[in-house]
């Protein structure tokens, strides 16, 4: 019988538990090549008939992030029955309802829905991710194996990009519905995470999958390991209050949300879903519509090249660095909107905001997009995570929707270059943060960074 390469079946596992992180990428950045076509005049290109209002627009794209933060709630009751796997396979569910409403969708209030779905299965989704992702992998390999769920869902960007503006509404949602599919067709096999199984007394199961994942019968010290480490963590019933008297909890949520937050008020969602409606503003010599497939491939570029440097570097340098680099990005990127909104002559800077944008995401997607999943997956026992990962997912959506919500009318109220600006002074803080406080969780175990939570 056909055998993978000792060691590399989790990585078909990961990799494979990812084609919903790229059916979410196509959903974070749907609005960007869609937006266009609800707020034109033209009925050949918007299938409402009519533009779409200021607060409805808003509305589309924040109706998702509305939904993201109901997400979590269903894989916390999910994860009391049923396992992550199992939470990742229902999550894909309204995903796919989503593009299949979306091929005849013709009213503001159906796109609204249709977003709503797509951001109840994101957020369920995105909620276990991480932990079923880093609860497969070994030690050596987690970063990287972590890191794919963030190379996944930028090429689901890049294919919102390219396709999105010269695809009708009900070609580019039967297009969105070929990885659903695939997932389907490739997930089902998959093996559940073995803490899963033995956190839930199934023991017999529990090894066989973890034979499975290491392809190989020699996994006995391996699944000791998992068993004392459920055992210990579950003792006693963990409930929210213990994440305030518990020091390791307590510092590991504090760590984990500030992450989601950091992540989000750099603007990140907002930048994505208005990327056309950015570079239309700017006037850049590209067109709008390929400016956002230029940044999504550096992205891609970029988070593939972290994959290889996060279980070497560590994740405290990297996301560091993130932060500082994306700073000075949105800086650059708020000087220009400040001086074209000064009506002064930007000719000779024409080239800035593209720059500055393919920096940011390259930034972004070094470090900070996928970094406080993979800390979130490593820090939480696996007794909690049905509670502290979805927690932590929830305050990543809330700020998300915050951003997402008020981006057009801060730019209405103080201009896109103080906008910008504000991202950019939380982008300094979050760098002094990262920096002073944040642990270093690489190659460790999850004894090792208890202990180091705990000082």
């Amino acid at each position: 019988m056909f055998q993978l390469k000792k060691r590399y079946f989790a990585h078909l596992a990961a990799f494979s538990a990812c084609i919903i992180a790229f059916e979410t990428g196509i959903c974070f950045v749907w609005t960007s090549p869609i937006l266009p076509k609800l707020t034109s005049a033209d009925p050949g290109v918007n299938p409402i008939g009519t533009a779409v209002t200021i607060t409805e627009s808003a509305w589309i794209v924040s109706s998702m992030t509305v939904a993201l933060i109901l997400g979590p709630f269903f894989s916390v009751v999910g994860l009391r029955y049923y396992t992550k796997k199992h939470i990742l396979l229902a999550s894909m569910a309204p995903l796919g309802v989503s593009h299949v409403v979306l091929c005849w969708a013709d009213r503001a209030w159906i796109f609204m829905f249709a977003r709503a779905l797509m951001g109840l299965g994101t957020g369920a989704a995105w909620a276990v991710l991480g932990s079923y992702i880093a609860e497969i992998s070994e030690d050596k390999n987690r970063g990287f194996l972590g890191s794919i769920c963030g190379i996944t869902s930028n090429l689901g960007s890049l294919l919102a990009y390219v396709a999105g503006p010269y695809l009708t509404m009900q070609h580019f949602s039967l297009i969105n519905l070929v990885p659903v599919a695939l997932f389907y067709l490739t997930f089902s096999f998959m093996p559940h995470s073995p803490y899963d199984l033995v956190s839930k007394l199934r023991y017999d199961l529990a090894k066989r999958n973890l034979e499975t994942l290491r392809q190989s019968a020699d996994v006995e010290k391996e699944f000791e390991f998992i068993k004392e480490t459920v055992v210990v963590g579950s003792k006693d019933k963990v409930r929210l209050r213990d994440f305030v008297k518990d020091k390791a909890l307590r510092k590991g949520l504090l760590f984990s949300v500030a992450l989601m937050a950091c992540q989000n008020f750099s603007g990140i969602i907002a930048v994505c879903s208005y990327a056309e409606t950015i570079f239309k503003v700017a006037g850049n010599s590209i067109p709008p519509e390929y400016s956002p497939m230029l940044f999504s491939v550096f992205s891609t570029m970029s988070i593939i090249t972290s994959s290889f440097l996060i279980d070497k570097i560590g994740r405290k340098v990297l996301i560091t660095t993130s932060c500082i680099i994306e700073s000075i990005s949105l800086f650059s990127l708020g000087f220009y909107f400040f001086q074209l909104e000064g009506n002064k002559d930007v000719s000779k800077i024409s080239w800035l905001p593209l720059s500055s944008v393919i920096l940011f995401m390259v930034a972004f997607n070094f470090a900070l997009g996928v970094v406080p999943w993979i800390v979130t997956g490593e820090i939480f026992h696996s007794s909690v995570k049905g509670i502290a990962s979805p927690i932590t997912s929830v305050s990543n959506f809330l700020v998300a929707f915050i951003v997402t919500i008020c981006f057009p009318y801060m730019v209405a109220s103080i201009g896109m270059g103080w906008t910008f600006w504000s991202f950019a002074v939380l982008m300094v803080l979050g760098s002094m943060f990262c920096l002073v406080f944040l642990p270093e969780t690489k190659g460790k175990n999850f004894q090792e960074i208890q202990d180091i939570l705990r000082k």
